[in-house]
């Protein structure tokens, strides 16, 4: 009875042994069928990755360059010049002036100079009030032989013109000059100098004097002056107010970029 009663006392004592504390000790190692041992790894949470931003939100803005504002109806071009205006050139600007609804004003004489013009300006600038000045000088003076005594008159013409805008065209060279479109260039700011023989990258026709254009040579003339005009338009005009307070703005017609600096410097060469 005594050996029972000790033997029933053990297997109570082994029956009390929680499964669950057998967790308390080494992990259980479990056979792989490869024949090596995995241990049990505790489970791992899982990660969430962080989501992307939208590509939207990523994509930088890039600026957009202003436009120049419509030409609109009823403004005013003058255009002067020599025998140069008249060769294909004036005529082939007169329908794209038209298509704007422009009022253009061809004042042009053959054989005149810059000389001529300076004491004509002002009265056709005070007659017509333009928008825009075009100039076709200084054809006549390239054989010259004192160009520096027109510059007086060139400036005088810039400074007629008071401060609308205005280019001046210089004449597509048929001979080297002696200087007068460089004394042109130099003085004709703030007006914009039209370098022709730039822009013209191939000869043109010319009439039988081997000088002036024929109508195709000026209509090839004026399609370069006027792509060149177009692309020179400035978007929008800054009016000061004299304060800290931010500047309003106000379309122009036909105003234009300011000038590079090469533009009014000696050409090279």
């Amino acid at each position: 009875m005594a050996r029972s009663a000790v033997g029933a006392a053990l297997l109570a004592v082994c029956a009390c042994v929680s499964p669950a504390r057998a967790t308390d000790g080494p992990k259980t190692v479990e056979p792989n069928p490869s024949g090596s041992a995995v241990l049990d790894a505790p489970a791992t949470p899982a990660v969430t990755p962080p989501e992307a931003p939208p590509a939207s939100a990523t994509r930088l803005a890039t600026p957009t360059a202003p436009e120049a504002p419509p030409i609109p109806p009823n403004t005013v071009v003058l255009h002067i010049g020599d025998s140069f205006a008249l060769a294909g050139f004036a005529q082939a600007l007169k329908p794209r002036m038209k298509a704007l609804g422009v009022r253009y004003e061809v004042r042009a004489e053959t054989s005149s100079f810059t000389t001529t013009w300076s004491g004509r300006i002002e009265a056709l600038i005070a007659n017509t009030q333009p928008d825009l000045v075009i100039i076709n000088l200084g054809a006549n003076e390239v054989a010259n032989v004192d160009p520096p005594a027109h510059a007086p008159a060139v400036r005088h013409i810039v400074a007629a013109i008071h401060g609308r805008p205005c280019v001046w065209v210089s004449p597509p060279s048929w001979r080297k000059d002696t200087g007068i479109q460089d004394v042109i260039r130099q003085n004709s700011a703030p007006c914009r100098y039209f370098d022709s023989d730039k822009f013209l990258t191939t000869p043109i026709p010319r009439q039988k004097d081997h000088i002036h254009p024929t109508e195709e040579g000026g209509a090839i003339w004026a399609a370069a002056f006027w792509t060149w005009l177009q692309a020179e338009r400035a978007p929008l005009d800054p009016i000061s107010t004299g304060s800290a307070a931010p500047k309003p703005a106000r379309p122009v017609p036909w105003l234009l970029k300011p000038s590079p600096k090469e533009e009014h410097e000696p050409a090279p060469g």
